[in-house]
């Protein structure tokens, strides 16, 4: 299943009960990649270095990102750890399109009507970049969502960004603002991930790295991002 609109020269999803407004076309697929090696710099890796030390990902584990989008993530993992089974799932295909290797398998779903795997499925989880993916009154169904397929032992990785509000208020990043709140979205859910994680009390927090980044023109992270 595969669900498009078109717009203005843009390709959308049209997934009615998701809030996602940001485009699934080839100039986003580019962008999403240009954005997870800007990230990957940052945070160093693709994968914490908690998780690395309590999981084998050299021996071979079984990997799910959720809402893998173009599917980088996996890309990169599969270089650095080719052992591992990797399994991505999105509201759509188009990492389906993209990724072809044996160690991937792509599902068609939604986090909010469930996940198409079983309980106790993964030894790691991912997911990241869902800002504007979910409204704020969802974040805890999802949450919960991840918590289902992990394996007991297992690990589950969440990333998202955050903001430092500039003072000028007629900057972009209002304009951002506003849109994401007219969606029902909470830009700042990054800071409230850790206690939205412990009121499940299903899982315990063994690592949170929060690292800042300079968005101007000209610093190195942006730049790559660009």
């Amino acid at each position: 299943m595969n669900h498009t609109t078109i717009n203005i020269n843009r390709e959308f999803h049209n997934e009615e009960t998701s809030t996602y407004w940001l485009p699934k076309d080839e100039d986003e697929q580019q962008r999403l990649i240009g954005q997870h090696f800007a990230f990957k710099e940052l945070f160093e890796g693709n994968i914490s270095p908690k998780a690395h030390a309590s999981l084998d990902f050299e021996k071979g584990i079984s990997i799910l990102d959720v809402g893998c989008g173009s599917g980088v993530w996996i890309m990169d993992m599969i270089n650095d750890y080719p052992n591992c089974t990797y399994h991505g799932c999105d509201i759509v295909d188009t990492t389906n399109k993209i990724l072809k290797v044996g160690q991937f398998t792509y599902s068609h779903g939604n986090i909010l009507t469930g996940l198409p795997y079983e309980s106790n499925t993964f030894d790691f989880v991912q997911m990241r970049f869902f800002l504007l993916a979910l409204r704020k009154e969802e974040w805890p169904l999802a949450i919960k969502e991840i918590i289902r397929v992990v394996k007991p032992g297992g690990m589950i990785q969440l990333m998202e960004p955050d903001f430092i509000l500039p003072k000028d208020s007629s900057s972009a990043y209002y304009k951002f603002i506003e849109a994401a709140l007219s969606r029902g979205q909470d830009i700042l859910i990054a800071s409230q991930l850790e206690e939205l994680v412990l009121a499940t009390n299903m899982v315990k927090i063994v690592e949170h790295d929060k690292r800042g980044c300079n968005m101007g023109t000209f610093h190195k992270i942006t730049k790559s991002n660009a």
